[in-house]
C-alpha cells in the first residue's frame, strides 16, 4: 500500500462521503473507488459499509484508518523535522578541533553561528590533530579542524586547505635564550619544549643531528594552549605556538619571540569532511563562517557540496 492509498482511506472516513471525499482530494469518485477497492483487496477485508450516499468505517476499517493517521502524522512529522533542519532550527553538529584551531578560530566560529541559530545543537571535541581523522571515519564527529599535512592524500577525506599559518617561538621574558640575537638548534635542545603532538615535518627538523650531539631534547606533549602558556610562564620552557594564541604577551612583554634560523615552520591546517558524505546545512553554515574567519572563498571552495533542497509536491 501507498501513502496516497491511505490519505484516500482518511478523506472517506473524514467525510463519510465519496462525492465529498474526491472533493477533498482533488480526484474523480470513479478514481477514488478504483483506490479503495485496491485497499480492500491488499487486505483482503470490506473497510466500509455503504448507506445510501454516506459511508461508515467496518471493524477492518477502523483498524486501517487508525493507521493510515499515525503514518501520515509521522510523514508530517518528518517533513516538519526535515525543514526545521535545512533552516538550521533543529539541526545537530558535531566539531573536531585541533589545539590551536579551537582556540584561534573555533570560539569565534561557532558563537557567531549561535547568534545566527540559537536552535542549533553544538558539540565540539577537542583533541589531538592525529586522532580527529579517526574520529570522523567512526562517525563521533561531522567534521573537524587540524593540521592536514599527514592526510592530504587521503581519498576518503575532502579537505580545504587554509592559507599556510606560520609558528612562532617563544619563551618567557628573562629566560637564558631570550638575551641571545639568533640561539642555535643546539641552545633550544638545552630546555623543555612544550606543545601539541608536532606534525612530522617540524619533529625532524628538531631531532637533525640529534644522535650525534650529548644533549637530550625533552618534550611535553599536551593539546592545552592555557596549560602551555602557564608552563612557559612559570618555567624556562620554550614553545612553538601560533602568534594570535600569544599577541597580547608579546605585546605585553611577557613573552619574547626566538629567532633560530630555522626554515619557516608552518602549520598547514584545513577543514575536512569525508568525501563520501554530503555536508548537512549545519555543516555548511560553520563552513562559511570559518572561511569568512580565515580568508578562504566560501562558495567556490564549497561548490558541489551544498545539499539541494527538495520542495514537496
Amino acid at each position: 500500500m501507498e501513502l496516497r492509498q491511505f490519505r484516500h482511506v482518511l478523506a472517506l472516513a473524514d467525510s463519510a462521503s465519496f462525492r465529498k471525499a474526491s472533493e477533498a482530494l482533488g480526484i474523480s469518485q470513479p478514481a477514488l473507488t478504483k483506490s479503495l477497492f485496491q485497499v480492500e483487496r491488499d487486505v483482503g477485508h470490506r473497510l466500509f459499509d455503504r448507506h445510501g450516499q454516506t459511508i461508515s468505517p467496518t471493524v477492518f476499517g477502523a483498524i486501517v484508518i487508525d493507521t493510515a493517521r499515525r503514518l501520515l502524522d509521522t510523514e508530517e512529522a518528518m517533513f516538519r523535522a526535515v525543514g526545521q533542519a535545512a533552516a538550521l532550527d533543529g539541526g545537530v553538529l558535531a566539531v573536531g578541533a585541533g589545539a590551536y584551531a579551537a582556540d584561534i578560530w573555533i570560539g569565534r566560529v561557532s558563537g557567531r553561528l549561535l547568534e545566527r541559530h540559537p536552535r542549533l545543537r553544538m558539540s565540539i571535541h577537542v583533541a589531538p590533530w592525529e586522532d580527529l581523522p579517526d574520529l570522523l571515519l567512526r562517525g563521533r564527529i561531522d567534521l573537524f579542524v587540524a593540521s592536514i599535512e599527514e592526510i592530504r592524500r587521503r581519498k576518503e577525506f575532502r579537505i580545504i586547505e587554509f592559507p599556510e599559518q606560520h609558528g612562532v617561538w617563544v619563551c618567557r621574558a628573562g629566560h637564558p635564550l631570550a638575551s641571545q640575537a639568533s640561539p642555535s638548534r643546539e641552545d633550544l635542545r638545552r630546555y623543555v619544549m612544550i606543545s601539541p603532538q608536532l606534525p612530522p615535518r617540524i619533529q625532524r627538523w628538531l631531532v637533525a643531528e640529534e644522535r650525534r650531539s650529548q644533549v637530550v631534547r625533552r618534550h611535553v606533549n599536551t593539546a592545552s594552549v592555557t596549560m602551555i602558556k602557564a608552563m612557559v610562564r612559570q618555567s624556562d620552557a620554550v614553545t612553538l605556538i601560533h602568534p594570535d594564541e600569544v599577541r597580547l604577551e608579546l605585546e605585553r612583554g611577557d613573552f619574547v619571540p626566538l629567532e633560530f634560523g630555522a626554515p619557516p615552520l608552518a602549520y598547514y591546517t584545513g577543514l575536512v569532511w569525508l568525501a563520501d558524505r554530503s555536508l548537512s546545512p549545519a555543516g555548511l553554515a560553520f563552513a562559511r563562517e570559518l572561511f569568512a574567519e580565515v580568508g578562504v572563498d566560501a562558495e567556490t571552495s564549497l561548490r558541489g557540496t551544498s545539499i539541494q533542497n527538495k520542495v514537496r509536491p
